[in-house]
């Protein structure tokens, strides 16, 4: 950074700013006008705290050119965030509210992003703005990462799937492909009820393999155990879940302290 690089940036700044009031609101050239000028800020080799004075230019620019982008005007406060004084806690507050303040008609995963990133590098959390939106938006930025993960993970289910049927695969090696399906359907992307259901027919199928291919009946035992607690878990997770809403499950827990009775499943 050198001083010539910011004399350029400050006279760029004033430029800008003046040149705002030559555009009528709603005046669709302001748009790239507004654009090349996120750019430069970008691109600029000046100091955060000049970066984040010139985005609030560019904020008041869409604000008075086009007070109803919203979607635009949080773009901008995005990358706004990015220049923040991590320290500065009453600016971090600020912009969340601007967030929020600018939120109709804006996806949430936008403006609920802002007020997350910005709740997250505030030294006082506990009277941030907002908190509760902050917390929701991370509820469902999860849960959008963990559809995500379950796809790729049932990709590769299918896949294994596909070498599990074949009559060359090696039954060492199918065993090898069950173990790491079992890996794979983890409860935090399936469910219980679901993971538990998928991982005991598998292992049923491991326990195929291993009387009919290997003729190894310790192996077949040791799956067959297996399944077994699988089966367990998935019964147990769908009481539970009929339990929550408020669904009759006597019947379903006698039958099932029968059927897992430890005196009978030895």
């Amino acid at each position: 950074m050198t001083t010539a690089e910011d004399a350029l940036f400050d006279l760029n700044s004033k430029k800008f700013n003046a040149a705002v009031g030559d555009y009528a609101r709603y005046d669709d050239r302001a748009w790239s006008f507004i654009e090349i000028r996120q750019q430069e800020i970008e691109n600029a080799a000046v100091s955060n705290e000049k970066k984040a004075a010139a985005f609030d230019g560019v904020l008041a620019a869409l604000y008075n050119i086009f007070p109803q982008s919203n979607t635009a005007y949080c773009q901008a406060l995005e990358k706004r965030l990015q220049y923040t004084d991590k320290k500065n806690t009453a600016d971090l507050e600020r912009i969340a509210k601007d967030a929020y303040f600018h939120n109709r008609g804006v996806d949430f995963m936008l403006y609920g992003k802002i007020i997350y990133n910005a709740y997250q590098l505030s030294k006082d959390k506990n009277n941030f703005p907002y908190r509760e939106i902050a917390k929701d938006f991370r509820k469902r930025q999860l849960k959008q990462e963990n559809a995500v993960e379950k796809e790729n993970r049932k990709e590769r289910v299918v896949e294994l799937d596909f070498y599990l049927d074949d009559p060359r695969t090696e039954p060492e090696k199918k065993l090898d492909m069950i173990n790491e399906i079992i890996d794979l359907v983890q409860e935090k992307y399936f469910g219980p009820v679901e993971a538990n259901k998928v991982k005991k027919n598998y292992c049923m199928a491991a326990v195929d393999i291993c009387r009919t291919e290997l003729h190894n009946l310790a192996y077949a035992d040791i799956y067959l155990k297996q399944a077994k607690e699988f089966d367990r878990r998935a019964e147990r997770a769908s009481i539970e879940w009929e339990k929550r809403r408020n669904i009759p499950t006597k019947a379903r827990e006698k039958a099932y302290m029968y059927r897992f009775r430890s005196d009978i499943n030895r």
